[in-house]
């Protein structure tokens, strides 16, 4: 089944739904086109699910593994799975995981045997399952598109690989209902509902930093700040020693206002610099300011719809602004980490955005990544720039072609400015318009203290 036409009316209707997104024979349509309700006017990019181009690519055997290598997705040829599974994915959700019921060996003169497939339990958290789901959802989103069934292999030494992605797939009565439901909740919360508030959308962080030493060695961050905490070490451990923790995390208190929260980050670096005393070591931010510790400087939001669209906006006016600026050495980062659409689910309801690199490069980045994140998340339905859907902007953004890039940058940055908050935040955003513009890059060898004016580095008075 193709491409549908699905009036704004009929997503209340689970029965006229389903007539017009899945045919008599149980297959899904490839591509959704919704019309627009009247009530907000939303960009194209919006009322499209799974984009025929797109669509189009996923179904070229070539074309798919090349962009899913690209971003870091893991793809094997000829190489037979001990066992498969089959998941049913609709933007960051998972609807549906199948196994197949048997492992299975293959002899050089033997076929391969159809497989059975059983249901695995939503309550199944063994660390395979997870795995296979988080890869799945990630070669969706790598392709451009929004749904579809992804065939999944497990290989020897727990090697997991997509083996097949089909946009508009056959449908059993389960996958069929948990569909219509996905497209029916993304209808009600992204295409009709009503625009978000400046107050609604709450905004927190986890930014990363390492301290170095004089001698090029790595500072144990967990020797002088606790596991949690607003300034606290991360997770990742050093060596055979699991209490060793390398990496700084600043935790802000979350709030709606990025102002504040630009301010809680520079307190968070006073209380670090109490915390550290006099030990020489210079900080480090960025996105690999050493090769062993790629740093984050994940965003967290709550209060707002997750949805690819929503990702994707976060990717091109975000993410692709900072790697016009990034010290060269951070594409070392991608794509294991830094890969675009990079989300993690909270415990809290939210979500956080984990494709950006440290910006705790200078107060002018931290302020104006915060404005921008709020921005993108408040009009991201409107925009209508989607360069990263090119397969040549993202060989781009992994290649670190930022001459590329920068051609978007004017591009993007007019659709920021016709956001209706746009004004109350001119300052920060055109402080960061100039950091971006300026051709410049930013230097990871450097101490950030000397650009948040902290001591060793805080101006005389």
């Amino acid at each position: 089944m193709g491409a549908v036409t699905l009036p704004c009316l009929s997503s209340n209707n689970k029965q006229s739904l389903k007539s017009m997104i899945v045919e008599k024979k149980r297959k899904l349509a490839s591509t959704i086109h919704l019309e627009n309700s009247g009530l907000v006017s939303l960009s194209d990019s919006i009322l499209v699910l799974n984009e025929e181009e797109q669509v189009e690519k996923s179904k070229n055997p070539l074309i798919r593994n090349r962009i899913l290598r690209m971003h870091g997705v893991p793809v094997y040829v000829n190489i037979h799975p001990l066992r498969e599974y089959l998941v049913a994915v609709f933007q960051t959700k998972v609807l549906v995981v199948y196994r197949s019921r048997q492992f299975n060996a293959w002899l050089a003169d033997r076929k391969r045997q159809r497989d059975s497939f059983q249901r695995i339990s939503d309550q199944d958290k063994s660390r395979e399952v997870r795995k296979i789901k988080n890869w799945a959802i990630r070669a969706l989103y790598a392709l451009g598109l929004d749904y579809g069934l992804i065939r999944m292999g497990v290989g020897s030494n727990q090697r997991y690989f997509v083996q097949q992605v089909i946009p508009g797939p056959r449908l059993n009565a389960e996958m069929e209902q948990a569909f219509i439901k996905a497209v029916q909740e993304y209808v009600n919360k992204c295409v009709e509902s009503p625009e978000s508030r400046w107050e609604d959308v709450v905004m927190g962080a986890d930014p990363e930093f390492i301290m170095e030493g004089r001698t090029g060695s790595i500072l144990i961050a967990s020797n002088f700040f606790p596991r949690n905490g607003k300034v606290g070490c991360d997770a990742i451990w050093m060596g055979q020693n699991r209490s060793h923790k390398p990496l700084v995390e600043l935790r802000p208190e979350p709030t709606p206002d990025p102002r504040t929260l630009a301010i809680s980050i520079y307190k968070g670096l006073q209380y670090a610099v109490k915390k550290t005393g006099r030990v020489p070591a210079k900080w480090l931010a960025g996105a690999l300011p050493h090769h062993a510790f790629p740093l984050g400087g994940h965003i967290h939001f709550s209060g707002i719809f997750l949805n690819f669209k929503l990702l994707r906006a976060l990717d091109n006016y975000l993410a692709l602004l900072l790697a016009i600026a990034e010290d060269p050495q951070g594409i070392g980062r991608r794509p294991k980490y830094g890969f675009l659409g990079d989300f993690r689910y909270q415990k809290h309801g939210g979500f956080e955005y984990r494709t950006l690199p440290s910006w705790l490069i200078s107060p002018t980045l931290t302020k104006g990544v915060f404005v921008v994140a709020k921005l993108v998340a408040l009009h991201y339905r409107h925009f209508k720039y989607f360069p990263l859907s090119c397969q040549q902007v993202q060989e781009a953004y992994y290649q670190g072609d930022k001459d590329l890039l920068a051609k978007w940058f004017p591009v993007l940055w007019n659709e920021l400015k016709k956001c209706p908050h746009y004004e109350r935040n001119r300052h920060y955003l055109d402080n960061f318009y100039k950091y971006i513009s300026s051709g410049s890059t930013w230097n990871e060898s450097r101490d950030i203290r000397k650009a948040w004016q902290l001591p060793p580095y805080q101006r005389k008075k």
